[in-house]
């Protein structure tokens, strides 16, 4: 008897969707071009996918296995390079002092953002990614509403008595408005092949325009978004409303660039790596240039500056890349 093995036909169009995406993370980060409108959605927008992409594993070891190698290891190793980074640049400028290992190792095991930086997504995540594989269905979309609640709470509440790890930005907290883009993303995952099947260029047009009317809404009214602060802006539906939105538009957009190259899927396996170090370089640029209507430019540099990196970080020290995830074949 000859067994036939059905794969799954690859969607292209995520590949475009995590490219994009990290362009808009890396541009966001120069504080500059347009930083308030790409915060509406440009961290939702990440969750979503992760939401999309996750699946649950029957075996529990493999779980925790691809949870370790794909985020814990490249998460701790990228946070340690960067910290080594801030540390030299102390020590020529005359500013270092020793209680800063302290206070990095503390902000890690606490998970602040003060010690993960832009790596907060992936802490956030990892928290994320265990809800998902130990909740049943209906508790984890009802998840979704105290999470919601909760950032309510939090934003409407003094925090100035509580803990440390608590009034401070803080990747277990984040989890509370992170949790519904990612949980979007679950439930959208029932209609991938509905929504990979759809091609209808006009359809397509008209959903990016009217989520880029959407996002622009929610930009002029809700506020500035600080989803690294559990900050929602000044209405949770405005919030909720200018993520998907945003969301949309990157989607339909990608859906209208077709097929991507090599080039833009080595960047989309690489999403880790140019969000963990993607401020080293843009504190180079900052050297030489200071803010300006270039940093669209230079955002685009960097990102494909970090193709040959992903490339020979993979080669060459897995461990930062997701040794797992390359083992086996699997996409973040």
């Amino acid at each position: 008897m000859t067994e036939t093995i059905v794969r799954e036909k690859r969607l292209e169009w995520i590949d475009w969707m995590k490219a994009l995406g990290i362009y808009l993370i890396v541009l966001g980060h120069f504080y500059s071009v347009g930083e308030k409108f790409i915060y509406v959605f440009h961290v939702p927008l990440f969750f979503v996918i992760s939401g999309f992409l996750s699946k649950k594993e029957d075996n529990g070891q493999v779980f925790w296995k691809k949870l370790w190698y794909n985020l814990t290891v490249p998460m701790l190793i990228m946070s340690v390079v960067n910290f080594v980074y801030a540390c030299i640049v102390q020590f020529f400028d005359g500013t270092l002092v020793w209680s800063t290992v302290y206070w990095f190792i503390r902000n890690i095991v606490f998970g602040m953002v003060a010690g993960f930086d832009s790596l907060w997504f992936v802490y956030t995540l990892i928290l994320l990614k265990i809800a998902f594989q130990y909740c049943s269905e209906k508790l984890f979309y009802a998840l979704t509403v105290v999470m919601l609640a909760s950032a309510y709470v939090y934003n409407h509440s003094d925090i100035s008595d509580l803990p440390f790890f608590l009034n401070q930005p803080n990747s277990v907290v984040d989890v509370c408005t992170a949790f519904p883009f990612f949980a979007l993303g679950v439930f959208v995952r029932d209609y991938k092949i509905i929504i990979n099947g759809w091609n209808q260029k006009i359809g397509i047009i008209l959903l990016a325009m009217a989520g880029l009317l959407l996002v622009s809404v929610c930009w002029y009214y809700n506020g500035s978004v600080g989803l690294y602060a559990c900050c929602y802006g000044g209405n949770m539906l405005l919030f909720l409303l200018g993520g998907v939105s945003g969301s949309i538009i990157v989607f339909a957009v990608s859906k209208l660039l077709g097929t991507p190259s090599q080039l833009v899927a080595i960047i989309s396996r690489g999403t880790i790596i140019i969000l963990g170090l993607h401020k080293l370089l843009i504190n180079m640029v900052w050297v030489f240039f200071p803010a300006s209507y270039f940093d669209v430019l230079f955002a685009a540099i960097i990102v494909i500056l970090f193709i040959p990196i992903i490339t020979m970080t993979e080669k060459y020290f897995p461990l930062m890349a997701g040794i797992y995830r390359i083992k086996k074949g699997l996409n973040l």
